[in-house]
Formats: structure tokens, C-alpha cells, sequence
């Protein structure tokens, strides 16, 4: 898949017409964290924190313009807050995500702005009912996730900037059709560093 993706970055980059500065792409790392819920848990609120963190390329499309590629290690899931409905069955859920969000990124003065899409494949997960059991071997969730994404990174100078991302499931986290469906949606407050 990353391949792929990487492929697609390099074939729309090679065939733009406008004239580029010098570098025709750009590396970072991103460290920060999420903060997250999901929907149909009973469960409110964005009461669970995470870890989000890795690497991205940009492909230089012209002066304002880039498509981004990053490949993400991210924590997302929801826990139980003592305002949130009784009839829960969830104390807490916790997912770890490999993710690959690809972005369109417009750029003018200090600001970024980015809009896309992100597959994210599930590595594990782990789920404690309200009475404090795990029931992880009894819950079978879908490993494969994509998810619509906007974001907004201010830049503080040419390396250093602050991101801020929304993300939203667009398919059922719930493999068994039968329970209610679940959509995880996420707030990812991160650190970029460009090379």
C-alpha cells in the first residue's frame, strides 16, 4: 500500500507544468498526540488520549500547493468520564493504528491548510467492560479503516510548525454487522519538524 501511495506522490509530482523552487519535495517528523472518541460506544466526550507520531513527504505542486503522504503510529479509542450514560457497557477502548493519510495542502502566509483521506490498519486493541474485565478475545473489530481528514498547521518558521487535525471514520469499526455500528472520530494536536 505505502508503495503505492508513494508511487501516485511521485507520478503527480513529476507532471505539474509550473515552474518549482530548487527542492521539489519535503521530509518531516510529526510527534504529538490524539485525543479521540467513538460514536455508538455510549460513551462521550474526548476522553481518551494517544500518541501520534512518524514521518511525512510533501510533493512540491507549485508555490502554494503539495500533496502530503505520512505513515503514522496513532493511538485513538474512548474511555469512560463519571458524566457519561450508565448503560455503557465500555469502561475503556484503546486501538494502536498504523496510518497513511494523504493530503492536498494549501499554503499562504504562515498557515497550511489540508484536506484528504487516511487508510489506517489496525495492529491491536484492547477493550474493558464496566465491571473492569477485558472482553477483548469476545469483540471483533475491523481491521481496516479510512477516514476523512481536514487540518491546519501554523508555522512558526520555515522547519518548525503546530498542526491541528480532525478525522472521521467513514466505515464501521464493528466487524459483526449485528452490533451497533461504531465511528471513531479524532483531534490531533502535533509538532512538525521539516528538513
Amino acid at each position: 500500500m505505502a508503495k503505492w501511495v508513494l508511487f501516485a506522490v511521485l507520478f503527480l509530482s513529476w507532471g505539474t507544468t509550473e515552474k518549482l523552487t530548487a527542492q521539489r519535495f519535503k521530509a518531516g517528523i510529526i510527534g504529538g498526540f490524539n485525543i479521540s472518541q467513538i460514536d455508538g460506544d455510549k460513551l462521550g466526550g474526548f476522553n481518551q488520549p494517544g500518541i501520534h507520531a512518524g514521518g511525512r513527504v510533501a510533493a512540491l505542486m507549485g508555490k502554494r500547493w503539495q500533496l502530503g503522504v505520512e505513515m503514522l503510529y496513532s493511538q485513538q479509542g474512548s474511555q469512560r468520564v463519571r458524566t457519561d450514560d450508565p448503560l455503557s457497557n465500555y469502561e475503556r477502548i484503546r486501538l494502536n493504528f498504523v496510518e497513511v493519510p494523504v493530503l492536498i495542502h494549501f499554503s499562504d502566509w504562515k498557515f497550511r491548510l489540508g484536506a484528504g483521506f487516511s487508510y489506517a490498519r489496525l495492529i491491536n486493541y484492547k477493550i474493558i467492560d464496566y465491571s473492569g474485565a477485558d472482553i477483548t478475545d469476545f469483540q471483533e473489530l475491523n481491521p481496516d479503516i479510512f477516514s476523512v481528514v481536514l487540518g491546519v498547521t501554523f508555522n512558526f518558521t520555515e522547519k518548525w510548525g503546530l498542526d491541528v487535525r480532525w478525522s472521521r471514520y467513514l466505515n464501521n469499526l464493528q466487524a459483526d454487522k449485528e452490533d451497533s455500528p461504531f465511528f471513531g472520530r479524532s483531534i490531533g494536536i502535533r509538532g512538525i519538524y521539516s528538513f
